[in-house]
């Protein structure tokens, strides 16, 4: 009888078997799916952390300073003729030929905390007259400038500024005065130094504010001659009212003072029209401090193509210790005024 029941018992067994079999792999499938579950809320939750966090702890960026600096180069060289030829001419008229030449440099380098440029000036001219074969100048002048700032404040520096000016060769008042060998002036007679302590305004290429309240301008005059006439300033050679001798003049003179020195070089001012100026006014503080010794000059440039261009040059002058001889024999300081105009060629080089 057992035996006759032991199929049925076998088959309840495996039946049994089997369900509980089922029941765990529904279970195993069900802990798998929570274990997703977690780690996909885990997944969740270090996102969330990171998305809070990450911002909190991103560390600042750092700005390197530009130490490298800018380089800046430009300037023009120029080259004038005018002439004049006369023949069988009712009017009359005597023959002429003139040569001007001038050459303008500026190089500078600035960065964040520098600023350096210095300028070169040169103008040289000639003329013929007349049947003589003798070259007279009409122009010569030689003048450089260097400026060292430290910034101090977007465009205001602390600055220190050097300047010369001088002439190439002997200069003279009059033919009369060529052909008699009685100069006026001559190279590094006289020369005239200016350095100065101050704060510069320089927001771009094109415009330059400098006031030096320390400076010093010196005389210097090689020629012991020109010293002794005074030329440049310096208090000319004594005589002893006793023996009649003559006290050889210093050559050098020194003044201490104020300084102030504006620069504009607009290459278009309007259309083909460029204009470049410098203003220069010295004031000494311990002799005749109202007075103040003032220099003028203006490049006024009219382009009619790319290399053919007019250019006129006015400088006025003005120093009080430069003693000056009128027609009527009256001596004294006086305006000194100059004007050059030319027409010939121009070529720049490098661009502001």
């Amino acid at each position: 009888m057992i035996l006759k029941k032991l199929p049925k018992f076998i088959l309840v067994c495996f039946t049994l078997m089997i369900s509980l079999s089922a029941i765990a792999q529904t279970d195993s499938t069900i802990a798998q799916a929570d274990s997703t579950i977690v780690k996909a809320d885990s997944t969740i939750v270090q996102a969330d952390s990171k998305s809070i966090i990450e911002p909190l702890v991103t560390p600042k960026k750092v700005r390197n300073r530009d130490t490298t600096g800018l380089w800046s180069f430009f300037g023009t060289s120029t080259i004038a003729t005018n002439q004049s030829q006369f023949s069988n001419w009712q009017q009359g008229g005597i023959n002429s030929i003139s040569i001007t030449t001038g050459l303008n440099l500026n190089l500078g380098f600035t960065n964040q905390t520098i600023s350096w440029q210095s300028v070169l000036d040169m103008n040289y001219g000639l003329s013929l007259q007349g049947n003589t074969t003798n070259w007279y100048k009409n122009d010569d002048r030689v003048s450089f400038s260097t400026k060292l700032g430290l910034k101090a404040r977007k465009s205001w520096f602390y600055t220190i500024i050097t300047s010369c000016s001088t002439q190439f060769q002997a200069g003279y008042n009059s033919i009369d005065d060529q052909i008699l060998g009685i100069p006026a002036s001559n190279f590094f007679a006289p020369a005239t130094f200016i350095s100065s302590i101050g704060i510069d305004f320089n927001p771009s290429p094109k415009l330059s504010a400098f006031i030096g309240p320390l400076s010093s301008k010196n005389i210097f005059v090689r020629d012991q001659k020109l010293a002794n006439l005074g030329v440049g300033g310096i208090p000319p050679a004594e005589t002893d009212p006793v023996t009649g001798e003559i006290k050889d003049a210093a050559k050098t003179m020194s003044e201490m003072g104020g300084y102030v020195k504006v620069q504009f070089n607009e290459p278009r001012v309007i259309k083909n029209v460029a204009i470049r100026s410098t203003f220069e006014f010295f004031n000494n503080y311990l002799r005749n401090p109202t007075r103040v010794d003032v220099n003028i000059q203006n490049d006024i440039t009219l382009t009619l193509n790319e290399y053919i261009s007019t250019t006129i040059t006015l400088n006025v002058k003005y120093d009080d210790d430069v003693i000056i001889e009128d027609g009527s024999g009256r001596k004294g300081p006086r305006i000194q005024f100059m004007e050059v105009l030319g027409v010939g060629l121009s070529i720049n080089l490098g661009k502001m």
